[in-house]
């Protein structure tokens, strides 16, 4: 074990923090973590670990970890004794990977909070491209339309040029649309058309306006329909880490609930934001030693014996 550095500030409530945990108890060996997993399957860690939201974990581990380094710290040589299954290595392990699962949570929040901003701003910018796109749109519209003059013909292929504004893309192709019919009608140099287009002030700048609108629309279009680039910290990154860390938590809850049934000044882990999965364990329990008891049977605390039915343990119910 490393050698422990400075503690942090402490909380006020005088509860150490991870932090202060993690510089009393020193850095875990390596290859603790490995061992502790070593016929679990990755698959196995995410699903432990999607059915709570980290947040809640990591508020049970703040604070039970803070009660089982107090009470081994200030423990008789009985009672670590009772506590057989528990260790400062134990802890230092579950410390680090409850700090690692706090950097992810942070990691993966404030991602998605830039990427929320991000896509406000892409929306935005959007939403003043459409505006700015259709107005000029309605502008070369009345513009063609005093260039094509009167003839049903050239009516309807200016309607079927400009098209809709349903969606960015068929703004931008009716724009496009709308370029290319102007440049057909500059490029007839006399006539009435001709002197239509002079009188309307149709020129070659204005076609190309019409394309470079076209163009730009189309990009923001793009850009605020892309996704982001893969964040760095995902929901599986996190779910497989709760798992770990629900695995570590289940441990020590699970040997200081052996320990109090030996001697009740050894207290009890009892989780609270993580209840909804523990709290189905700890009824039965409950409910097993009282039957127990009645009945005069059992083990002599009245229970079933660890082996048959562990109220804190489970394959199909993670902890």
């Amino acid at each position: 074990m490393a050698k422990p550095t400075s503690p942090p500030e402490e909380t006020d409530d005088n509860d150490p923090t991870l932090e202060a945990l993690a510089a009393k108890l020193g850095k875990p060996e390596p290859g603790l973590l490995e061992a502790l997993l070593d016929g679990t399957t990755e698959a196995r860690l995410v699903e432990r670990g999607r059915q709570i939201a980290s947040s809640r974990v990591l508020t049970d581990m703040r604070r039970l970890y803070a009660t089982a380094h107090a009470c081994w710290s200030g423990a008789s040589n009985d009672k670590r004794e009772k506590l057989r299954g528990f260790s400062p290595e134990l802890l230092a392990l579950a410390v680090e990977q409850a700090l690692a699962l706090e950097r992810l949570l942070d990691a993966h929040e404030s991602a998605g909070q830039k990427k929320d901003a991000s896509r406000a701003t892409r929306d935005a910018a959007l939403r003043e491209r459409l505006s700015r796109a259709l107005l000029l749109r309605d502008q070369a519209y009345e513009v063609l339309r005093g260039v094509a003059g009167s003839s049903k013909e050239a009516r309807e292929e200016l309607s079927q040029a400009v098209g809709t504004a349903e969606d960015p893309a068929a703004l931008a192709r009716g724009l496009a649309q709308l370029a290319a019919l102007g440049k057909r009608y500059l490029a007839q140099k006399k006539g009435p058309l001709a002197v239509r287009a002079r009188l309307m002030r149709l020129d070659q700048d204005y076609v190309e306006r019409l394309d470079e609108a076209a163009e730009e629309l189309t990009q923001v279009a793009k850009t605020a329909a892309a996704r982001p680039a893969g964040q760095k910290v995902t929901s599986g990154d996190l779910d497989r880490t709760d798992g770990i860390n629900l695995i570590l938590l289940e441990q020590i809850v699970r040997v200081f609930e052996r320990a109090n049934e030996q001697d009740p000044t050894i207290p009890r882990l009892v989780p609270i934001a993580t209840r909804r999965l523990f709290s189905r364990k700890i009824r039965k329990k409950t409910a097993e030693t009282a039957g127990g008891a009645a009945a005069g049977g059992g083990t002599a605390g009245g229970g079933t014996p660890p082996d048959e039915e562990d109220p804190l343990e489970g394959d199909d119910t993670p902890v």
